[in-house]
Order: C-alpha cells, then sequence, then structure tokens
C-alpha cells in the first residue's frame, strides 16, 4: 500500500495554526482601556476540547455538524447577532448589564453566557459562551459553537460578499474542520470525491471540468457553494496524509447564514 506523507514541516505549521486558533479564541483581543474587566483563568482548556471534538462530523449524510471555538463581540446597546441577548454596559459595581428574553441579568468575568435558536430554517445553533472582559463600549465573549444544517444538498455556487461589519443580513461563523474521507467517499458539505491515490498525488472528482485533479500533502483544496437554501459554505483546507484507502484534510469552514429578506451581495 502506497501512502503519502505530509512534509514534516506542514504538519508542524498546521499544528500552529490550530494552537494559534486556540490562544486566538481564548485570549480574545486585549480591552482598549484598564477599565475592562477580565475574566477569571481556565477558559484555554474548554476551547482545546472544543477544537479536539472538531472530527466529530461523521452524521448522516444529509446532515452536517460543525463543532469549534467562537469569539464574539457585542458593542453597548447592540444583541448578539441573531439572538435575543442586548449589551447594554458595565455598571458601577464592576458587572456588565445584559438583557436575555427582556429579563436583566448581571454577569461578572468568567460568567456563561449561553443561547439556543435556528437563526434560518434547517439549522441549529448552540453557544457556549463566557464573559472574558468587557467595559462601558463592549462585550467581549468566548465559548465554543455547535452548528447543525439539516437537508444538506451541496451544489456550487456563488457565495454572498462578508462584510468587516456586522450585516442584519448575513452571519457568519468560522470553524477549524478535521475529516478523514475514505475512496469513493465525499468530502463533507462539498461535491468533491476522493478518487484514488495516484502518482500524481490525491485525485478527486467534482472539481470544474478545467481544474487540475490531483492534490500532493500540503496543497490546498477549496470548495464554495450552497449547503441548502439561505446557507453557504466556504471551505478552506489543506491535504495531509494519503493512500489507497483513505484521504485526510484539514482546513477551516466558513459557514454563512442568509437571515435576511434583503438582497445578499454576491462577488
Amino acid at each position: 500500500m502506497r501512502c503519502r506523507k505530509t512534509p514534516i514541516g506542514f504538519l508542524f505549521s498546521i499544528a500552529g495554526t490550530i494552537g494559534l486558533v486556540t490562544i486566538l479564541s481564548s485570549c480574545g483581543t486585549r480591552p482598549p482601556d484598564e477599565s475592562s474587566t477580565p475574566a477569571p483563568q481556565g477558559i484555554p482548556g474548554a476551547i482545546q476540547k472544543a477544537i479536539d471534538r472538531t472530527t466529530d462530523q461523521r452524521r448522516p449524510s444529509d446532515r452536517l455538524v460543525y463543532r469549534g471555538p467562537i469569539e464574539q463581540t457585542i458593542a453597548a446597546g447592540s444583541f448578539l447577532p441573531s439572538t435575543k441577548i442586548e449589551y447594554v454596559g458595565a455598571t458601577e459595581d464592576g458587572t456588565a448589564q445584559v438583557l436575555i428574553d427582556g429579563q436583566r441579568a448581571f454577569k461578572h468575568g468568567g460568567d456563561s453566557l449561553d443561547w439556543t435558536g435556528s437563526p434560518v430554517q434547517g439549522v441549529t445553533v448552540n453557544l457556549s459562551d463566557r464573559v472574558l472582559w468587557f467595559n462601558q463600549a463592549r462585550l467581549q465573549l468566548v465559548g465554543t459553537i455547535r452548528l447543525a444544517v439539516d437537508d444538506v444538498a451541496p451544489q456550487r455556487s456563488p457565495i454572498p460578499q462578508i462584510s468587516n461589519q456586522p450585516t442584519p443580513n448575513v452571519l457568519v461563523y468560522k470553524v477549524p474542520v478535521i475529516y478523514r474521507v475514505k475512496q469513493g467517499e465525499r468530502i463533507p458539505g462539498t461535491t468533491l470525491t476522493y478518487l484514488k491515490n495516484t502518482e500524481k498525488g490525491a485525485e478527486l472528482a467534482g472539481l470544474p471540468q478545467d481544474e487540475y485533479p490531483y492534490r500532493q500533502g500540503g496543497d490546498s483544496i477549496v470548495w464554495q457553494g450552497q449547503l441548502r437554501s439561505g446557507v453557504y459554505l466556504d471551505l478552506s483546507m489543506r491535504t495531509a496524509v494519503y493512500d489507497d484507502n483513505n484521504l485526510n484534510v484539514t482546513g477551516l469552514a466558513t459557514i454563512i447564514l442568509a437571515t435576511g429578506n434583503g438582497a445578499i451581495p454576491t462577488p
């Protein structure tokens, strides 16, 4: 059996990238001034466990589940996108005042702030957040996400443009993924199939007609399209290890939810 392996430098690079995602997601951006209230230590371990669970992607073929770390910011007077959680502001006694379904709650650094809902049909989002820090201007959260998409029927299509600023019509979640794909099976959420191990590399089917179908260790694999109505996927991966039986890839899945009735800009 022939087994093609990724150069050791690339594997260290992947490990470093995942580690960086963990660190950034657990630490967040530093507060802009000394009046911010930090959370106690201990969050990073929970975030690392979330990354370890990204391999838990195998579900019925028409259902996808994404798990991973997430970092979110709520400006004072604003809602956490597509939820009923509003950040009011910091209080004089050093707590963060939030409204959850219109009810007041006062949060300290490290307190939980969870939400479960369905922002678009066929999608369930579970957010398990903790308060990282806060000040009068904004509340910084860090935690994990579980996003499930039902009745998945992937097809290539343009994806909505992602703005640097939050928009009411588009929700964006980015989750690290690791897949082991058997020969003859599709990479989850795509139209790409692992055909076989060849001298030129791992051969893929489902690419555009004029695209080179072979990928060696460390090569990129990119797929963009629609999972179901209103749900889009931008998947950027790297080939890790492949042989006659399996193809292993790792990368980042950007899930885009079109939540509003307005026009969604595409490239």
